[in-house]
């Protein structure tokens, strides 16, 4: 008896909202907000990150979690923007590992990556039952804008000059498992007085050509190698610096490990550029193993002097 015609309505309804009293929109069950015009369920997709959101009415006594993990990804309840529901965020950086990683994918067609993450919303907490419900909400992020003409200043602008190179010092497509590749990273002399360069950031990664989901490992974070990587993969990673006709030139070396079988390699690189030679971040050295003053033990070799 309420709803308004269109004629009478005052209020402008989107998503299917229905105006009624003449000044009300009474949304569906996937929006709220004065005018339907907010989700319950959104993903806000930022530059390296993606905030998950959802609303609840004030009466919810359940909670919001990730699917992988009831437990410890859970939505945490903000401050909402919207009277007479609750609003619960959670804030997922892209290189966030399990358990409350998203599932990143790219489109083979368009080059597009996709950020996805499923959502599960539980009227009683600690428990999902069958009236609970599960929903994914993605971020795409487009290779390029539509209507764009891109135009690759890579070679122009960039400041560095990137090569592969294998334990000859020679130009690398192919190693065999096991064998060390050098990452090298060197002035391109669109800087003229700026001489020295250093690996920052390291990472490798495969696309599953089938699938599209890409798996990533990162090799070397600031300018430190991953010890993870160095454990679970049993390689040898190192940062490293070379000197050359008064260049020093950032280099990572890295024992050569497939991510996904028959997939090759692909390495994505942050580096920094100085005047001269460049300072080197200090790398945190796993905690010396203590011997209880009891142990007995035998020295092995004569002793060193320090002098």
């Amino acid at each position: 008896a309420t709803i308004s015609s269109s004629a009478d309505c005052r209020a402008t309804c989107v998503n299917k909202g229905i105006c009624h009293s003449n000044t009300v929109c009474y949304c569906t069950d996937d929006f709220v907000g004065p005018q339907c015009e907010v989700p319950v369920l959104s993903a806000q997709c930022g530059l390296n990150t993606v905030k998950v959101q959802g609303y609840q009415p004030l009466t919810f006594r359940g909670e919001m979690y990730l699917k992988q993990s009831m437990f410890s990804c859970q939505l945490r309840e903000m401050v909402s923007d919207i009277p007479g529901m609750r609003l619960f965020e959670l804030e997922i950086p892209h290189r966030a590992i399990t358990p409350c990683a998203l599932t990143k994918t790219q489109n083979n067609e368009t080059g597009d990556t996709i950020y996805e993450v499923e959502v599960a919303t539980s009227h009683n907490k600690g428990f999902f039952s069958m009236s609970d419900t599960v929903h994914s909400v993605n971020c795409v992020y487009e290779a390029r804008r539509i209507g764009e003409n891109p135009k690759d200043v890579t070679k122009a602008m960039n400041p560095f000059k990137v090569t592969l190179m294998n334990d000859n010092n020679e130009p690398l497509q192919q190693v065999q498992r096991g064998d060390p590749y050098f990452f090298n990273v060197e002035s391109s002399g669109k800087f003229p007085d700026m001489k020295g360069t250093r690996l920052s950031y390291l990472e490798a990664y495969s696309v599953d050509q089938q699938t599209g989901n890409v798996k990533s490992v990162k090799l070397i974070e600031d300018e430190c190698p991953v010890r993870s990587t160095i454990t679970d993969y049993a390689v040898s990673i190192s940062n490293e610096e070379n000197s050359r006709a008064g260049s020093f030139i950032g280099r990572g070396k890295i024992e050569s490990f497939n991510i996904l079988d028959q997939e090759p390699i692909r390495l994505d690189y942050r580096a920094k550029i100085c005047k001269g030679q460049c300072r080197q971040a200090v790398c945190n050295s796993p905690t010396p193993m203590r011997i209880p003053r009891k142990t007995p033990f035998e020295h092995l070799m004569n002793p060193i002097d320090i002098v």
